[in-house]
C-alpha cells in the first residue's frame, strides 16, 4: 500500500471526532494491510463508528468487511461403486450412503484432537475411543478426555481451518 493511498483513506475518516493529528502509529500498524480491505474496513468504520477508530478496531472492521480468503476445500469424497442402505427401526427410515468421505488422519477424522477415555473396564464408554488414564492423581469418576493428535503439525485440513480463521486482527494483515 502507498502512503498517498493509505493518507487518502484515512481523510475519509476526518468527520469523526477525535481524528489524530498525526497518523505515524495508524500507518505502522496498517501499511502491510491489502489496499482492498483498507478501503473495506474505512467504508465499514465510516457507517458504524462515531470516533477516529484506532488501529485494532480498524482490523476488526477489516475482519468483518473482508474476511480473509482462503483456498478452497478439496473434496475428499468418492462416490461408492454400490450404494449401501441401513434401515433405522427406531424412525422406520432406509439412510442411504453414496459417498465415502477420506480423512488425511483417521485418528481424529481431522479435527486435531484425539480422545481417550478414563476409567474401569466396568464403565461403560464408546468402544472406538481408546482407553488411557488421565493424568489426574486422585480418585476421580470415569470420563473422556482428549489431547492435541499427532497430526496437527501437519495435517493439510487443520493448516487450511487456521488460515480460514486467520484475521487481520491478530496476523498483521498481510495476506
Amino acid at each position: 500500500m502507498t502512503v498517498e493511498f493509505f493518507n487518502s483513506q484515512m481523510d475519509r475518516l476526518a468527520g469523526l471526532r477525535f481524528a489524530p493529528t498525526d497518523m505515524t502509529t495508524h500507518w505502522e500498524a496498517l501499511h502491510g494491510m491489502p489496499e482492498l480491505v483498507l478501503e473495506a474496513a474505512v467504508t465499514r468504520a465510516q457507517s458504524t463508528r462515531v470516533e477516529f477508530p484506532t488501529p485494532i478496531e480498524l482490523r476488526q472492521d477489516a475482519d468483518q468487511a473482508a474476511p480473509v480468503s482462503i483456498a478452497a476445500e478439496v473434496d475428499r469424497g468418492r462416490d461408492l461403486e454400490t450404494p449401501i442402505t441401513f434401515t433405522i427401526p427406531e424412525i422406520e427410515k432406509a439412510l442411504h450412503i453414496t459417498r465415502e468421505w477420506s480423512y488425511y488422519c483417521e485418528t481424529c477424522s481431522d479435527s486435531g484432537w484425539k480422545n481417550y477415555f478414563c476409567g474401569g473396564i466396568q464403565d461403560k464408554h464408546k468402544p472406538w475411543i481408546e482407553r488411557r488414564t488421565c493424568d489426574r492423581r486422585h480418585a476421580h469418576g470415569a470420563h473422556e478426555w482428549i489431547e492435541p493428535c499427532s497430526c496437527a503439525e501437519w495435517n493439510p485440513e487443520l493448516k487450511r481451518r487456521k488460515a480460514r480463521d486467520a484475521k487481520y486482527a491478530t496476523k498483521g494483515g498481510t495476506a
